[in-house]
């Protein structure tokens, strides 16, 4: 980072990102085939995802009706006719020695995010088909396995906008944020449903000619995506400056050494011998059928921000937790109903209680075992001064851990004897119980107080909460 500042006032970083998001249909973009993660090698294969002879693709109409409504999201114009090519290339995890792919007539065009004082531009956005997973043993073996070949993608191409690392990564969380509260993908970099190739090259400051971009392949981490951004810049700009030109390549991120490396020549447009798909007519895209998805559209992340900071007064750290999971938010929303006056409390009670036994026993929140109006139920008597935080949490724990039913457990808890007769008779047993300490409080030695109401809160093993002993207390004896 300290040899980028040198380069910085002279060399002007011009980043563009291609982004392949992996749809979350049950079937593959071009064969009715299953499709899902996990599942054991080369058990989701079929003819058409091999390319046996004879065999003719079919549209996956649930990958094309997700891929308008990310369009959508994203800004973009949909083609109402959009066709399909051969993209030719030769890999091991590539049966077909090709992949189905769109050109010349992608499905999305012209959209934009706004990210933090800037719009970046998405030039397309458009369907095809992944290829398979080469697997790299240890004794030097590579296994193939077919299951992921042929699953649907959609590759959003965005315009060389950004000029920071930091810019790419505003880009990509909130590409990522917006795709996943929309349900067309969960964006899981971990098993490969969000992948990132990123071209990196550098101009003089003030000049309008781009440099010699290079590519790196299949980013999988946007912590990698950021290092790799760094590297490459400081990379370009050593070399420049040393007098040497910049190779187009095509790169991969050793993130072990932190460096990329060449994997070959980059190839232009032209080298991977693009023809129309001969078994696919164009598709013809109704706009009746834009209308209905526009219209069933969910909340976007910039309107959901806006209500969670307006209505609900959470800020943008708490915001953004939670548009970084969805069904949290959901649950969140559920949890404060139609009442914003108490939604901070109810996001403390959600982030750090429950989300904390959800981690310990490995669950979603959709496993969360108390209903949503018991929790509400229960930090509304706390809220309300019925029990104090130490009973709640107890309760909290008996409702995750047996069978009991909210209103059999709060049965066995006086909440509304906090401020009764009840509370009055057993404050003055244990002051007549403790007679020299009593003595001392009535002669004036106020700090005292502090030291019954802990007795209180023994004895009563918290039964009694803190606040409504000491308002007893001090009414009593005048403090």
């Amino acid at each position: 980072m300290d040899k980028e500042k040198l380069f910085s006032d002279k060399w002007e970083m011009v980043i563009g990102l291609e982004v392949h998001v992996q749809l979350n249909s049950k079937t593959k973009m071009f064969t009715p085939t299953n499709w899902s993660y996990g599942e054991s090698p080369n058990t989701q294969i079929c003819p058409v995802t091999l390319g046996y002879p004879g065999t003719l693709p079919m549209i996956n109409s649930e990958a094309v009706r997700k891929g308008i409504l990310i369009g959508l999201s994203l800004n973009c114009n949909i083609n109402t006719i959009t066709k399909f090519s051969r993209k030719h290339y030769f890999y091991p995890d590539l049966p077909k020695g090709y992949q189905i792919t769109q050109f010349d007539k992608p499905l999305c065009e012209d959209g934009f995010i706004d990210i933090e004082n800037k719009k970046i531009r998405i030039l397309r956005a458009h369907l095809e088909e992944d290829a398979g997973k080469s697997i790299h043993t240890l004794e030097g073996d590579a296994l193939i396995d077919y299951n992921r070949c042929g699953a649907p993608l959609l590759e959003i191409v965005s315009e060389p906008d950004m000029s920071s690392a930091d810019e790419a990564m505003d880009y990509l969380k909130s590409l990522k944020e917006i795709i996943s509260l929309i349900g067309a993908s969960d964006c899981n970099m971990e098993k490969g449903n969000l992948r990132v190739d990123l071209n990196v090259s550098v101009m003089p400051i003030g000049s309008k000619t781009f440099g010699t971009r290079r590519e790196v392949k299949n980013v999988n981490s946007f912590r990698n995506v950021e290092k790799a951004i760094h590297y490459e810049y400081n990379y370009q700009c050593s070399r420049i400056e040393s007098g040497k030109e910049i190779d187009q390549e095509t790169l991969l991120w050793d993130d072990n050494n932190e460096v990329t490396k060449s994997i070959r020549t980059k190839e232009d447009a032209h080298d991977y011998r693009y023809f129309p798909e001969p078994d696919l007519p164009p598709l013809k895209v109704s706009n009746e059928l834009i209308q209905e998805i526009k219209n069933a559209m969910p909340e976007l992340p910039n309107q959901i921000r806006m209500d969670l900071f307006e209505k609900y007064k959470l800020n943008k750290d708490q915001i953004d937790y939670l548009l970084g999971n969805s069904e949290l938010l959901n649950y969140y929303r559920q949890l404060c109903g139609e009442s914003f006056k108490n939604s901070i409390k109810y996001y403390n009670w959600l982030s750090i209680e429950v989300v904390k036994y959800l981690k310990d026993k490995n669950l979603s929140i959709l496993e969360f075992p108390i209903p949503i109006k018991d929790l509400r139920q229960l930090i509304d008597l706390e809220i309300n001064n019925k029990i104090d935080h130490s009973m709640a949490k107890k309760i909290f724990s008996k409702l995750v851990s047996s069978d009991q039913k909210f209103s059999e457990i709060i049965n066995d808890i006086p909440t509304e004897n906090n401020s009764s007769d009840d509370l009055k008779n057993y404050i003055n047993t244990i002051l007549e119980e403790n007679q020299e300490e009593y003595n001392r409080l009535i002669n004036g030695e106020t700090e005292l107080v502090n030291f019954f109401i802990g007795l209180v809160m023994k004895a009563s093993k918290g039964k009694y909460s803190p606040a409504h002993i000491s308002k007893f207390l001090n009414e009593k004896f005048n403090v």
